[in-house]
């Protein structure tokens, strides 16, 4: 096709425009996104389960199969998002313990469901996990790039745009160092100045890009390239002291989630 042909052209934003409106899926969109991935990738390799078979196993049994390894694979959904927000080595050694899991579980329901037993046999343990592990983890980790490529792809606002007291204020991300709740407002510290707005922080967190910027309490955001120290407390919180010398409290629950964010920025 000409280089210049405007279908071409048209065709190559098709990913980039698309990608966007895939990262608003709600859960249950997420979910069901991953029932249909999966059962796409298991109906794909059918042919050759069927054909290695030394006879044709019935068909109502292999629809439910298929059909249950879909909705498996739909219940993992959930881990592979959180897994995106991980970092590297937590994602692989996550990919990892999800295929395993995944196998035991597969397994169990089979032993239930199609055998008619309470628990599956060792050998067929080892057998699905012989056949099946290295599988599963590459379509895993190709459901977790795809999650990962569409989070990145995520257009990070040029600019934030407030109503600060009658006037029109205009920030820049890339200037916002923190960020804490105030009662209804919040202060949000930029280029060295404090602006107080009248939004809330579950909505600001939503406008920001999440690999640049950590909620480290429920009523704090930091920039994760401005923070300098970050010093471990008796009650397991932590104290964190930023660029400008502030210093914000991280709650424990949170103190994984920045160190990982501070470990990708480094």
């Amino acid at each position: 096709m000409d280089a210049g042909d405007p279908a071409g052209a048209n065709d190559a934003m098709v990913l980039p425009r698309l990608l966007p409106r895939l990262d608003r899926l709600s859960g249950p969109g997420w979910l069901g996104a991953g029932f249909l991935y999966w059962l796409a990738l298991v109906c794909a390799l059918e042919p050759g389960n069927l054909a290695a078979a030394s006879t044709p196993p019935p068909w109502l049994r292999e629809v439910i199969r298929l059909l249950a390894a879909g909705a498996l694979g739909a219940a993992a959904t959930p881990a592979v998002l959180a897994l995106a927000g991980a970092g590297n080595r937590a994602r692989a050694v996550g990919v990892l313990a999800l295929a395993f899991g995944l196998i035991i579980v597969s397994c169990l329901l089979e032993a239930w469901l199609l055998d008619g037993h309470a628990l599956p046999s060792l050998h067929g343990i080892w057998q699905e996990l012989a056949a099946n592990f290295v599988l599963l983890v590459f379509g895993l980790s190709v459901s977790l790039g795809f999650v990962l490529l569409v989070r990145r792809d995520r257009a990070q606002p040029a600019r934030l745009v407030f109503s600060e007291r009658g006037r029109t204020l205009v920030i820049h991300p890339h200037d916002i160092e923190w960020i804490e709740s105030q009662g209804n407002y919040q202060a949000i510290r930029a280029c060295g100045v404090t602006h107080l707005v009248r939004q809330t922080l579950e909505d600001l967190e939503g406008r920001l890009d999440s690999d640049r910027f950590v909620r480290i309490h429920r009523r704090t955001i930091v920039a994760v390239s401005g923070v300098r120290t970050l010093a471990a407390l008796s009650n397991g919180d932590a104290e964190l002291t930023m660029a400008d010398g502030q210093v914000l409290r991280v709650a424990r629950g949170r103190r994984a989630r920045l160190s990982e964010a501070l470990a990708r920025f480094a």
